[in-house]
C-alpha cells in the first residue's frame, strides 16, 4: 500500500505511513459476522425452573384461611394433598387426642399455608 502524501510503500494492514505518518487509506471494511443457520436460536431468555410453589397467591391470606379451617389454605395454595390431609388430621386428631394433636395440625396448617404462597415451602 502507497501512501498519497509521500508515496512511500507500507505494509498492507498499515494505518499510518512510515515515512510522513499521514493517514493510510482506510483498512477494508470488518465484514459482518455470518448470520447464524436458522436452526440456531438466538438469544433469549432462559426458560424458569418449574416450581413447586404456587405464583401469585397471597401469604397472609393462604394463613387467615388456614387459621379459619385447618388445611383450608393449603387449598387456596392448590396443594389439595396437603390440605385434605391436614383437615384429616385435624379431624381424626380432635376424636383420638382430645384436641393436642388437632391444636398441632393448626399450628403447621397455618405456617405451611404462609410459606408455600411465599415461595418458601413446598406442595406435595
Amino acid at each position: 500500500m502507497f501512501c498519497s502524501k509521500c508515496g512511500t510503500e507500507n505494509p498492507d494492514g498499515a494505518l499510518f505511513c512510515a515515512s510522513c505518518g499521514a493517514a493510510l487509506a482506510a483498512a477494508a471494511p470488518v465484514q459482518a459476522p455470518a448470520t447464524p443457520p436458522p436452526t440456531v436460536r438466538g438469544p433469549q431468555p432462559m426458560p424458569q425452573a418449574l416450581s413447586d410453589s404456587p405464583t401469585g397467591k397471597t401469604p397472609w391470606v393462604a394463613a387467615v384461611l388456614s387459621a379459619l379451617i385447618t388445611g383450608v389454605g393449603q387449598l387456596y395454595n392448590n396443594d389439595w394433598k396437603k390440605g385434605v390431609a391436614m383437615f384429616a388430621g385435624a379431624v381424626l386428631g380432635l376424636v383420638f387426642t382430645g384436641g393436642l394433636l388437632t391444636i398441632a395440625v393448626w399450628i403447621w396448617s397455618i405456617v405451611d399455608g404462609y410459606q408455600v404462597a411465599s415461595g418458601k415451602g413446598k406442595v406435595w
